[in-house]
Order: structure tokens, then C-alpha cells, then sequence
């Protein structure tokens, strides 16, 4: 990712002797330490003597954490100018640029803040849940820009219910066939399971049985919808904005439906070969700008080459 929104000029020069890099080390620690108990002031006291080090290595770590800090105490500003500093060394760390875009934002500057968050998606990045959990996320969310900029570089997610397939593979199909077709990597070759998150909000899941058979996906279409740019496309042109009336119009009349004891509304359908179960609530920190007030949309969605569980 290249980030060109800034005008500054780094000079990198890799010096700096062992020790200064064990006492930074050593310092490293103890800031992160104090950070994990929220004590953000004494993070930045320990950290501030590395700040012009004259290693860039050294001084991006050090810019991104005391930045952290002065965001976790509200300290919008000084924290905007810390990770500016960082991303001009290391403009390529989404992570980085995202407490920038944020910062950006919350201390009013929202084009900055638009122009970093389109050159997060220009360049294909797919996790966004530090972008939409961050203070200020709902209020960002609904500008009309942001939403715009969601719109143009949507990624659609192709799900076909009526044959049992979702993202390129369908229910059946083997372990190995599934990683290679997803370009997925398994820490855990064996693994009956392949999940995927945005940050720690899970977005999907395959399951497999124990031949090593795709038997379940499950689409976790408002962590989706919340957290990444993926939107969920049907193939009977339905798309992730549908309600439960839109469903039931295009797949049939389905086998159950109950309501969930936290009002949501849970769908079933039997097609026969496979079962499919769809979870409808209200929106979490998206919501289609057409949708009605009060109206339900798509919060999960579940193939089964099975029964669907209770």
C-alpha cells in the first residue's frame, strides 16, 4: 500500500549501536506491560527518549505505540502526529494507517481521514475491523463519502443456495479442493474446520466430516458487512440487502420459521440434497441507506449437506 497524502521526507539512516538496541528492547517491554494495564501515561514516558532514533526500525515502533497511547487517552492530536511519523517509514502496515485514519477523523480532519481509508481499499485490503470499531466508527460509517467509497470497492461474495455453493466451492467437495480453490492457508492441514476473521470477528467457516468432505459453510454475513468489504451476492439476484420477504419470494416457501430469543428471526429451507438456513436482525454498524426503519436483513447464512441443528 502506497499512501502519497503526505509530504514529508524521511531520511533512514541504519545506525545505532547493540546496546541501544537492548535498552530499547528492554523498554519495549515495559511500555507494552504498562500499556496492557492501561497506564498509556507511563507507556509514553518510557518510550518518548526513542523517539528520534536515528534507526527506523526503532522509530516506527516506538511513533506506533506512543501513538496508541495518546489514542487510548483521547489524546487525539499528539497521537495524529505520532502515526504520521510511523507511516511515513512504514506506510505499507494497514494497522498503522487506520489509527491515522482514525485519529484523522477525530480531530476533524475528515478528508485525511477519507483519502487514507480509500487507499486502505484501493489497496485490497479486506480486514477493516480496527477502521469500524474504533471511537467515532458509527459517525464515520454514515458519512456519505465512506459509504461511497464501501460501494466502489465492494467485493462481492458469490453464493449460489439452490446448488449448495458459496466463494467458488460447493458442499461435497474435498478438503484439499476447498483450500486450493479459496487460496487459503491451514496451520493445521487435518483441521475439520477453516474459519476466517476480521480481526477477532469470525466472517466464515467450512466444515468437514471425517473423510475430509466439505458438510457445512456458514457465511457470517453481518460480521461481513460490519467489518470488511465483502458483500454477499445470490445468484437469483438477491444480494446482502435482502429481507426475509425478498428470500422467501425467490427460493420458496421454507420448511420452518421460528424467532430467536434475541428477536431474530431464524429461516430454514430443505432443497432436497441440502439444507439452508438464514439468520435475519437488525443491522450492526452498517445498514443499507434504503433499508425501512425497524426492518430485519441478512445477519448469517448456513448450508448443510446435513439436518441443520436445532
Amino acid at each position: 500500500m502506497k499512501l502519497k497524502v503526505w509530504h514529508l521526507v524521511v531520511s533512514i539512516v541504519l545506525v545505532g549501536g547493540i546496546g541501544r538496541c537492548e535498552d530499547f528492547d528492554d523498554a519495549l517491554a515495559r511500555a507494552r506491560e504498562t500499556a496492557q494495564r492501561h497506564r498509556y501515561a507511563e507507556t509514553i514516558e518510557i518510550l518518548s527518549p526513542f523517539a528520534d532514533s536515528d534507526n527506523p526500525e526503532i522509530k516506527y515502533i516506538t511513533t506506533a505505540e506512543i501513538g496508541r497511547a495518546y489514542f487510548h487517552l483521547g489524546r487525539y492530536k499528539p497521537a495524529n502526529r505520532a502515526f504520521r511519523e510511523a507511516v511515513a517509514i512504514h506506510p505499507e502496515k494497514p494497522e498503522t494507517a487506520i489509527y491515522l485514519e482514525a485519529s484523522s477523523y477525530l480531530i476533524g480532519d475528515t478528508q485525511q481521514a477519507y483519502l487514507i481509508f480509500e487507499e486502505l481499499l484501493r489497496s485490497g485490503a479486506r480486514d477493516l475491523y480496527l477502521a469500524v470499531t474504533l471511537p467515532g466508527s458509527r459517525r464515520f460509517l454514515a458519512e456519505p463519502e465512506v459509504q461511497s467509497l464501501l460501494a466502489e470497492f465492494a467485493a462481492p461474495l458469490e453464493v449460489d443456495v439452490r446448488e449448495a455453493g458459496a466463494m467458488g466451492v460447493r458442499l461435497g467437495e474435498s478438503h484439499d479442493s476447498v483450500i486450493e480453490s479459496l487460496e487459503a492457508a491451514s496451520a493445521d492441514p487435518s483441521a475439520r474446520t477453516l474459519t476466517a476473521e476480521a480481526g477477532p470477528a469470525v466472517i466464515w467457516a467450512f466444515a468437514f466430516d471425517t473423510q475430509q468432505h466439505l458438510t457445512e459453510i456458514v457465511l457470517y454475513a453481518g460480521n461481513l458487512l460490519d467489518y470488511t468489504p465483502y458483500r454477499i451476492r445470490f445468484a437469483a439476484g438477491i444480494d446482502w440487502t435482502a429481507t426475509p420477504a425478498a428470500a422467501i419470494a425467490a427460493w420458496g416457501p421454507p420448511a420452518s420459521i421460528r424467532t430467536n430469543s434475541d428477536n431474530s428471526l431464524i429461516v430454514d429451507w430443505d432443497f432436497g440434497t441440502h439444507n439452508l438456513r438464514m439468520t435475519f436482525g437488525q443491522p450492526g454498524n452498517s445498514r443499507p441507506p434504503d433499508l425501512p426503519e425497524g426492518a430485519a436483513m441478512i445477519r448469517s447464512l448456513h448450508l448443510a449437506a446435513g439436518p441443520l441443528p436445532p
